[in-house]
């Protein structure tokens, strides 16, 4: 099969400029090959070989490493005659007049230029070179095309250059605005052309590009799907057993097997590299993965994260069967929250989706917007999720959203750009999920963030990665993102006048009880306070869309539920004992009925779990405590004992050891 050759896209864009007489400033992927008349090659090759095609007369490569580097011998011989032509027509004489009254000879200029010459390529310091190279191009006897790579020119911050930085930029500036037009020959109308390259254009001061009429930028780009599909159709061939796979259908129609292959295979590497797209191939023959239809994923996975098999696939069926009574344990009176996350598991382990096409889904496996009261629990879903999927919670990731109250805090998400503090640290984000992709990620209390930071989400949410400072890219397809929220709990009030904005639920609910509200009144009001607090408060609707329905609201805490949280807190009281003393505690039922009222007085209902929890601390683990520092001399000596626990309805500790 006979595959039509391609280019990479940007090089048109960069052929129009040069048509229009313009240099040419190449920025971003430069060091990655590209595709040229079907062909792999470097972007020096390919410049070299594009200049030489149009027939210039002379092309070279300057940076300020290697000096000045030629494609041939004759080449550089070229160079050495026009720079000794432009001397000596500068100097109006190759050789100097004979010194009068004895008076020493001086050196001729130049034979000492030819002398330079004559050892390059050499490592002439960057203004000498330049300004060589200035000569050159406001020349019309050779035709000239340059390539410059500022690499090693350009400093971290381009606001800050010093006087022997700024020189060297200052005369290839000049390069550029003095260059000639080619009066004549099979160039003629051409200018002198150079070409400069530059990875990150954020380094170039501004001023060596801004309101320059002969200099372009042109953006060199990572493949686009059709450039990362040729290169199946290439070298398809090469990956672990991709010699086997047909390169045409049966009937001669539908695509081949191999096409197929190409086109899932230029879905799932959306932002990878040409280098990237080796590596996979690589990775295919040294690992034994197949690139065959539907199997893409898995290779490319194993590239990103270095595990051949996902935890949500392995996931058996029985641990998701079970899941809504595992997490129910763990989280109590929240029936509706529990079935919105086993839902999620269902389907990662199943696979079928709507945001799958031809094997990808690059979006996260889960995201979720958990809003309703405080201490109802919110984190604790998230933690008992993480220990369900992945048997402990260090794959539980939360990152506290109070931290990112200020605008460039958005910098600790994804790191500081280079030549700002923090640099070499990278991203909070990006590092967890680089070092562990497969994880839960909870931001506690998101409404606190500064809007800017939370813009940071939209591309997490949508294509499923991020690009910290560095050009990393993490990938969040295998991971769950939880969002918490308090937003519509309390009352919102103007900073400045104190003045009521939104009445919160705790103070709708005072005097009625949490009786007095439905879990559907609960879940009306939570709904529009977070639509009005996005929409309208801070202006990011389109964050809101990307939540979609996957807004989840926690009831409030409901009577009946009081004693099954406070059971939950004494078994992990009971577990303490033991692994620590030996000593088996036996709670009375005394113990709940005295938190359970407690509970129903004032406001304690409306502070949900935790503030059960609290109850348990102050009113029974703390005076337990000190009743066993005061009767045991030896704490030692609690191994083995068994002890009877409860509380009078005053709340006085009552204890009783059982023999």
């Amino acid at each position: 099969m006979t595959i039509p050759p391609i280019s990479t896209r940007w090089i048109h864009e960069f052929e129009t400029q040069l048509q229009r007489r313009r240099h040419i400033l190449l920025y971003g992927n430069i060091h990655d090959p590209l595709i040229w008349r079907g062909n792999y090659l470097p972007i020096h090759d390919f410049l070299s070989a594009y200049f030489q095609d149009l027939d210039f007369d002379l092309t070279l490569r300057y940076d300020s490493i290697d000096g000045f580097s030629f494609p041939n011998p004759d080449q550089e011989q070229r160079f050495r005659d026009l720079g000794q032509q432009q001397f000596q027509r500068r100097q109006g004489s190759p050789v100097a007049s004979p010194p009068a009254n004895g008076a020493p000879a001086r050196a001729n200029p130049g034979a000492v230029l030819q002398q330079r010459l004559g050892n390059l390529p050499q490592r002439l310091p960057p203004e000498e070179a330049l300004a060589q190279l200035r000569s050159l191009v406001r020349q019309t006897d050779e035709s000239l095309a340059a390539v410059v790579d500022l690499a090693d020119m350009l400093t971290a911050d381009p606001d800050h250059y010093g006087p022997e930085e700024r020189n060297p930029l200052i005369l290839l500036q000049r390069c550029t605005l003095e260059a000639c037009i080619l009066p004549d020959g099979p160039l003629q109308g051409y200018r002198n052309t150079l070409v400069v390259l530059a990875s990150d254009l954020k380094r170039v001061p501004v001023w060596f590009y801004t309101h320059n009429p002969y200099l372009s930028l042109v953006q060199v780009t990572s493949p686009n799907k059709a450039e990362r599909r040729y290169f199946i159709q290439r070298f398809g061939g090469h990956f672990y057993g991709g010699q086997d796979r047909p390169t045409q259908s049966p009937d001669g129609t539908a695509p081949s097997p191999r096409d197929q292959v190409a086109e899932e295979f230029a879905e799932l590497t959306d932002g990878f590299q040409t280098m990237d797209l080796e590596a996979l191939r690589v990775t295919s023959v040294q690992q034994h993965l197949p690139l065959n239809r539907g199997e893409v994923m898995r290779l490319v996975d194993f590239y990103k994260f270095g595990r051949r098999e996902e935890p949500f696939e392995q996931l058996n069926r029985e641990k998701v069967a079970g899941a809504t009574r595992e997490l129910s344990q763990a989280v109590i009176g929240q029936p509706r929250a529990i079935t919105a996350v086993t839902d999620m598991l269902t389907t990662a382990k199943v696979g079928i989706s709507l945001n799958e096409v031809n094997g990808r889904n690059s979006k996260p496996k889960g995201i979720f917007f958990f809003v309703g009261p405080t201490g109802v629990g919110k984190t604790e879903l998230a933690k008992s999720l993480s220990r369900l999927i992945f048997g402990d919670e260090e794959a539980f990731a939360r990152f506290d959203m109070s931290e990112y109250k200020e605008e460039h805090a958005a910098e600790k998400l994804a790191g500081s750009p280079p030549g700002f503090v923090g640099y070499d640290e990278g991203g909070q984000l990006t590092n967890r999920v680089l070092e562990r992709p497969y994880s839960i990620l909870l931001f506690d209390e998101i409404e606190k963030a500064h809007p800017r930071v939370l813009d940071k989400f939209l591309q997490i949410l949508e294509d499923g990665r991020l690009t910290d400072g560095k050009g990393r890219t993490a990938y969040f397809n295998q991971t769950v993102i939880i969002f918490t929220s308090n937003i519509g709990a309390s009352d919102l009030t103007d900073a400045q006048t104190g003045a009521l904005l939104r009445s919160g639920i705790m103070t709708q609910v005072q005097g009625q009880g949490t009786e007095g509200f439905s879990y559907e009144q609960v879940n009306q009001h939570f709904r529009e306070e977070v639509r009005w607090y996005f929409s309208t408060r801070i202006g990011r609707a389109e964050l809101l869309n990307r939540f979609g329905d996957n807004i989840v609201v926690f009831d409030l805490l409901r009577p009946q539920f009081v004693s099954q949280i406070g059971t939950k807190f004494l078994g992990q009281l009971r577990t303490s004992a033991v692994q620590k003393y030996g000593l088996e505690l036996q709670f009375e039922e005394s113990v709940m009925q005295v938190i359970t009222a407690q509970m129903q007085q004032g406001e304690n209902l409306l502070f949900g779990g935790r503030r059960v929890k609290t109850m348990l601390e102050s009113g029974l683990e703390r005076p337990l405590n000190r009743w066993l520092f005061e009767e045991f001399g030896e704490l030692s000596g609690l191994r083995g004992c068994r002890l009877r626990v409860g509380l009078r309805e005053s709340g006085e500790l009552q204890v009783l050891r059982v023999d």
